[in-house]
């Protein structure tokens, strides 16, 4: 064979081994390559398991958080029920009855709670009274009481400073068992009285053996009845206002006002008015409007502690 010949056949030969070489070498890396993508997925799978459970407690938490925020909502909406529901309260006390019955029938005939303050020993006091039980109106003694000013008459059956404390206490008992139906007492006129420790203590010790409740008029700024009583253990609240000190009917409009005024800012009021007909066409002209305002019309036993 010629030289030339061989060196083409030589030539030729490289050329396959180089073909086979790169073919082998290709088929190599694919199968690295194929090897090492299938371990970095199982090494991806455990990183993917614990993405998707840590996805699936932050849901957990997220839906316990949300729980959380609902409860707190209807915390919210409950406690806005209770506020909502919650219910001021007046009472109304109408003193002085028993020297006529006119006034006094259409006050017991109001369409709402009043609480009717009976003077003892009058013409009308029992007569009053029984009215007032058949309109299931709250029946009170208004017991009287020496004033400071020496020219006012508190009327019969008052208490006065010179007593003794026997007299004392047979006045309230006769006062007391004069007409029926009475669950309490508040005072008439009486500054002279319930600036007077000793004297209010004699009083509202009979009280209480009655198992009344008491209702500081105020006629006195100084007056400490309301805090003996407090101290005695006797049921006990104390007048917010006076409806008719002046018997002009844009006055008491004015004092009716002062009572939603009270009422709504600290849960309670007590009004005292008189057995006075313009006092009356106030109460029954003004007293729908309170109630459309939220305040709840209570006999005053029920404001009583």
């Amino acid at each position: 064979m010629k030289k030339s010949q061989r060196e083409i056949i030589n030539i030729i030969t490289l050329v396959i081994i180089l073909v086979i070489a790169f073919s082998i070498s290709n088929l190599f890396n694919k199968s690295i390559k194929e090897e090492n993508s299938l371990y970095d997925t199982q090494n991806a799978n455990p990183a993917t398991a614990n993405e998707i459970e840590l996805e699936l407690r932050e849901s957990e938490e997220n839906t316990y958080d949300s729980e959380q925020y609902t409860d707190s909502i209807i915390d919210d909406l409950t406690s806005s029920e209770e506020e909502i529901n919650f219910s001021p309260k007046a009472a109304f006390i109408i003193d002085d009855l028993g020297y006529e019955r006119e006034v006094a029938k259409k006050m017991i005939e109001l369409e709402f709670p009043v609480t009717l303050s009976i003077l003892p020993f009058l013409q009308y006091s029992e007569f009053i009274a029984e009215e007032g039980r058949k309109n299931n109106q709250e029946i009170i003694l208004h017991l009287p009481m020496e004033p400071s000013n020496s020219s006012a008459n508190p009327g019969p059956g008052a208490i006065k400073s010179y007593m003794s404390e026997e007299e004392i206490r047979q006045v309230v008992r006769d006062c007391i068992l004069n007409f029926p139906y009475i669950m309490g007492v508040n005072n008439h006129m009486g500054s002279k009285i319930t600036e007077n420790r000793e004297i209010m203590e004699i009083v509202l010790e009979e009280i209480k053996g009655y198992n009344l409740f008491f209702i500081d008029s105020m006629t006195s700024k100084n007056s400490i009845a309301y805090q003996v009583a407090q101290e005695m253990g006797v049921k006990t609240a104390v007048r917010s206002v006076f409806l008719d000190n002046e018997n002009d009917m844009e006055y008491i409009k004015g004092q009716m006002l002062e009572v939603q005024k009270i009422a709504l800012r600290e849960g309670e009021a007590i009004a005292i008015g008189h057995s006075r007909i313009n006092t009356f066409y106030v109460l029954k002209r003004m007293i729908p409007e309170l109630i459309k305002a939220g305040i709840e019309i209570v006999p005053v036993s029920e404001l009583v502690k």
